[in-house]
This record gives C-alpha cells, sequence and structure tokens, in this order.
C-alpha cells in the first residue's frame, strides 16, 4: 500500500520519537543515544581560545539559561521517553584546529558535536572558529527545559553546509533600515547559520551611504542627514557579522538605478526626471553615462573606499535592468553610440567589462545579477560570480559562471504585497471601470509584478540542483540568498518580511536539497521543526510571524491535509 502524505510523516517522524528537540537547519548527520543528561549547575565551556568562539561561548551559555527552552510542537506521535542518566554535563569542550582562518568564500564550517551518554564531557570539535559557531548554536538547540531541569540530549553529530554562500540580500535605499535592525538580521542570521549578508546599499531612490572622498552622494542623494551610514557604521556592522561568523558583501548597483547620483552629478546620470514608463524599471529611471571617464573614475574612487571598509573578496556591481531609451535617447550617449556603432547591448556590455576590470583592480572578486549576461550578451571574465534571479541558472552555468541561485519565483520577499505606484487604475473594481476586463483587484496579481507571495513551503521546495550538472572549474552553484527589495518594507516590518521563511532557504543553502543518502527534503520531515522554530525565534528577540493557529502546536497531525 503506497503511505497517504500524513501517514509518511507519521512514519518518519516515528523514527526520530525519542527525540524531544528540533534541529534547524538539519545537520548533515545525527545519531541518538535515547538518552538525556541534566546539565550540571556548574556547566561551563572551555577551549574558546578564538576571541569569537569565546565571546560566542559567553553568548550562548546566558542564551541556554535564560531561554530554558520548552518545544512548542507537541502530540505527533507517542514520544519514548528518553532515559535519564545519574551523571551530568559538566563541561563542552571545543577543539578548533585553526583559530585564526580569515573569514571569506570557502571557509571551512564542518564541525562534530558528541554529547555522550555517560555525562561528564560533551566535545565540539571544528575546522576553524567558525564551524565553532555553527556548532554551539547546535548545542543550544540540543539543551531543553524538562520538568524544571535542563537536560541535553545525549547525540553524536557530523554536520557541515553544503554549500558555501547563503545569504540574505537586502535594500536599504528605496526604505532606511536603522544599524540596530541590521545588527538583529546578522543575528537571527547566525540562528540560521546563514552566512552572507548581502547589502544592496544604494539605489535610484536614494544614497544613504557616506563615503570620505565623496561627501556630496549622500549629502545631496539621502533622505535626510539621519538616514545615512557613516564609515563607523559600515565598521560596525561589518565586526558585529565577523563576531558571527558571517560576510558582508556590499553592493553599488550601476549603471542603471543610479538616479540618486544626479542629485551631486546631474552630468553623469541619463533620463533623470523622465517618465519612467519609457526610461525605467520604477519610478525614478537613471542610468549612469558610459561614454564619460569623469563616470569611471567615480566608480574608481567608490569602489576603492568600500574596499577598504569591506574585507569580503567579493563585491557586488549591480548590473540590472538597463532600459535601451534611456541611452539611445541622451542627448550625447545616443549620438556616441551612432558614431561606434553600437547597440544599447554592447555599450552595457563595454560597461561590465570596465567596471569587472575595476572590481579586480581592488583585488576583489566581481559579483553582478543577470542581466548583463542574459540581456547584453556580455562576454565577461570567467571569475565573475553571476546571482540569477529570472533566468534557467544552467544557461549561465554553461557559459562557465559560477551562479547564485536568487530566483524570483522563489526567493523574492517582498512578492505578493500588491503594488505601490499611485494613482494606478487597474486598482479600480470592475463595477467601477467604464470598459469590462480583469484588474489586479480582482483575478489579477494585486499589483505585484512577481506574485504571490512567497511562502516558506515554496521556499522549502526549491530544487538547489535541477537541471545542473556537476563539472569541474568554473560552473558551479555557490550557493542562494533570499531577497528582500524594499519598495514597501522598513525596519517595522523587517523582522516578519524575514522569519521564518528564510529560515526555510537556510536549511536548504545548508542542508542541501537531498540529504547524504540522496532522498529530497519534503515538507512532511521539516513542517514540526519550522512550526517550533518559529517561536524559538520570538524567543531570542526575533519578530518571526505565525505559520499556523497556536492550536496546531498541540493538535497532533491534526492540521495535516
Amino acid at each position: 500500500m503506497k503511505p497517504t502524505p500524513l501517514l509518511a510523516a507519521i512514519a518518519l517522524l516515528s523514527t526520530t520519537s525519542h527525540a524531544k528537540t528540533w534541529l534547524l537547519p538539519i545537520p548533515q548527520s545525527v545519531e541518538w543515544t535515547g538518552y538525556q543528561l541534566q546539565l550540571d549547575p556548574d556547566f561551563h565551556i572551555e577551549g574558546a581560545s578564538n576571541l569569537y568562539v569565546h565571546e560566542a561561548a559567553q553568548r550562548y551559555h546566558k542564551l541556554i539559561t535564560k531561554e530554558r527552552w520548552i518545544p512548542y510542537q507537541k502530540n505527533i506521535t507517542e514520544i519514548t521517553p528518553l532515559k535519564n542518566r545519574q551523571d551530568t554535563l559538566k563541561t563542552l569542550q571545543i577543539s578548533v584546529e585553526d583559530a585564526h582562518a580569515k573569514l571569506d568564500f570557502g571557509i571551512n564550517e564542518a564541525y562534530n558535536l558528541t554529547i555522550p551518554d555517560s555525562g561528564g564531557k560533551a566535545t565540539l570539535d571544528a575546522a576553524t572558529w567558525v564551524g565553532a559557531l555553527r556548532g554551539l548554536e547546535t548545542f543550544s538547540q540540543l539543551i531543553i527545559e524538562d520538568e524544571g531541569t535542563l537536560v541535553a540530549h545525549s547525540s553524536k553529530i557530523q554536520d557541515e553546509p553544503t554549500y558555501p554562500h547563503r545569504g540574505i540580500m537586502l535594500d536599504t535605499s528605496r526604505n532606511f533600515y536603522s544599524v540596530e535592525s541590521i545588527l538583529r538580521t546578522l543575528d537571527a542570521m547566525s540562528y540560521n547559520k546563514l552566512n552572507v549578508f548581502h547589502w544592496h546599499i544604494t539605489d535610484s531612490q536614494s544614497w544613504p551611504l557616506h563615503l570620505e572622498m565623496h561627501p556630496e552622494l549622500a549629502q545631496k542623494g539621502a533622505y535626510s542627514p539621519s538616514q545615512i551610514y557613516t564609515t563607523a557604521d559600515m565598521r560596525r556592522i561589518v565586526q558585529h557579522a565577523q563576531s558571527r561568523g558571517i560576510r558582508v558583501i556590499p553592493e553599488i548597483d550601476m549603471p542603471s538605478h543610479t538616479a540618486s547620483i544626479a542629485e551631486s552629478h546631474p552630468h553623469l546620470v541619463a533620463c533623470v526626471n523622465k517618465d519612467w514608463e519609457v526610461y525605467g524599471a520604477e519610478p525614478a529611471p537613471g542610468a549612469l553615462d558610459p561614454t564619460k571617464n569623469e563616470t569611471y573614475a567615480l566608480i574608481e574612487d567608490i569602489v576603492s573606499e568600500l574596499a577598504d571598509i569591506f574585507p569580503d573578496s567579493f563585491f557586488h556591481a549591480g548590473g540590472d535592468e538597463v532600459n535601451s531609451h534611456c541611452w539611445a535617447d541622451d542627448e550625447t550617449i545616443g549620438p556616441y553610440m551612432k558614431e561606434h556603432g553600437l547597440t544599447t547591448d554592447q555599450l552595457w556590455a563595454q560597461f561590465e567589462d570596465k567596471v569587472g576590470s575595476i572590481v579586480e583592480q581592488n583585488h576583489k572578486r566581481a559579483m553582478i545579477w543577470e542581466d548583463a549576461i542574459v540581456v547584453a550578451k556580455a562576454d565577461l571574465s570567467k571569475n565573475v560570480a553571476v546571482q540569477v534571479w529570472t533566468t534557467t541558472p544552467e544557461n549561465i552555468i554553461k557559459l562557465g559562471h559560477d551562479i547564485i541561485h536568487s530566483s524570483s519565483d522563489y526567493f523574492y520577499l517582498d512578492c505578493g504585497g500588491g503594488g505601490w505606484v499611485q494613482n494606478d487604475q487597474r486598482y479600480i473594481s470592475p463595477d467601477q471601470k467604464a470598459t469590462p476586463g480583469d484588474t489586479f483587484n480582482y483575478g489579477g496579481t494585486g499589483g505585484s509584478w512577481c506574485a504571490p507571495y512567497k511562502t516558506w513551503q515554496r521556499i522549502y521546495s526549491f530544487d538547489m540542483t535541477k537541471g545542473i550538472k556537476k563539472q569541474s572549474g568554473h560552473g558551479q552553484v555557490l550557493g542562494g540568498e533570499v531577497a528582500l527589495w524594499s519598495e514597501q518594507s522598513d525596519e517595522t516590518v523587517l523582522d516578519a518580511k524575514l522569519w521564518p521563511r528564510s529560515s526555510a532557504a537556510a536549511e536548504i543553502f545548508w542542508s542541501g536539497s537531498y540529504d547524504k543518502s540522496g532522498k529530497r527534503r519534503v515538507l512532511s520531515e521539516v513542517w514540526p521543526r519550522m512550526n517550533d522554530w518559529r517561536f524559538r525565534l520570538l524567543k531570542r528577540g526575533i519578530g518571526a510571524i505565525p505559520i499556523v493557529p497556536q492550536w496546531c502546536l498541540s493538535a497532533g497531525t491534526s492540521c495535516l491535509i
């Protein structure tokens, strides 16, 4: 008899029914012993010689004792009681092979964690200090409160990430986010073992970025003097991220999405203040003039200053949504294109090649959105990593570029929120229209170009390897990112927009879409852990939205189809 989804879920959960804790992201290998150990009153963590590991050990020790976690998800199946040992768990011994490894792309994050059923000493062995941070997070999830006593679930865990790049992209131009809200996001990322904060700092709407070499950009292009990221702010964010094992990759979007530069350098930006429906992707069209040497001089200054502030080896140079009319209709660029026999796409490709050289000269590896490769057919260095958001990823890989998954069909967290362009007649109800036809309100997208809303279930169902063949050299899947574009988001809704949906992405980025045996990860296995994880995030100060009625948490399988 073929099992129904409900029976399959119960059968799967029964294989681990002796464990009363839910781990997320799920480790690559977990062996439960069936025992639990009381945490000794003098429990402590030893061996954390690296500064960040030492700070994390102190942080997690406080978290465990303050959190006193009691699982919310209950009554799924009859749980075999864990056996108790008389001996307590007295210490967690951390051993790090490389305590001085540079936090950068490809750093080894593997760790082994053992909590013996005999009590005494648990061990956390990691290849690098970053791996130790990941192991400490897992250890914290293994400690719960049982009848008023903190206990550790005896287990043996071997774990490492499937992908080295696991990120969140946050747009801070369209609406501003305080430094404190960004730091809180970094904390939440560390709980989920996400390791890349892709900071889309600037865009057409505002330039909130202070640069010592060009202070006029923020002075003229920011929304207000209080909505500017200073050099100290940027360094604070980088330092906080570093302490959590998170890389920060800055993005300066160009040549398009640069109308904010025109506030201080109007002669370097085309089609500003023109009809956005003709000249841009959304209100505030604008694209840098690729024919002027001064444009590249400004880019060199921006990249060189940020290269000093952001230590990561990657630099994101944008490269999306160049509008052909913007350049072709410009009184300077249009004649230049005709004189040199260039199409918009050819000029665009030249621009990307020059920007790539500037990035390389600053000892960074360029990352761009797919558009320059897919639309402009730019033949760029294979060292350029491509962030895929609409195209079929294997098409980029076949060209020899490494990719980062950010499919708008799965990973765009702003989708489904309706439109934001004002006075749009398509919102009018059918009975108020002069002519019949669908509207955004009835049978439409609600005004969201990438509707529907991306649920955590949809995100989790993404196959990171579909249609992609393994090969050597360039042309690899580096990982993935969820993206929060901020036309309708700011810090007041940041947590709710990100969590726990980003947790679903975090698991397939860390654990992979398939387990080590090649079995596809499915919703019937993850939903109890997601239900519980949302409440743990709340306990840790992250305003994650509810994903089920609270009744479902104690109703067993009653909320399943």
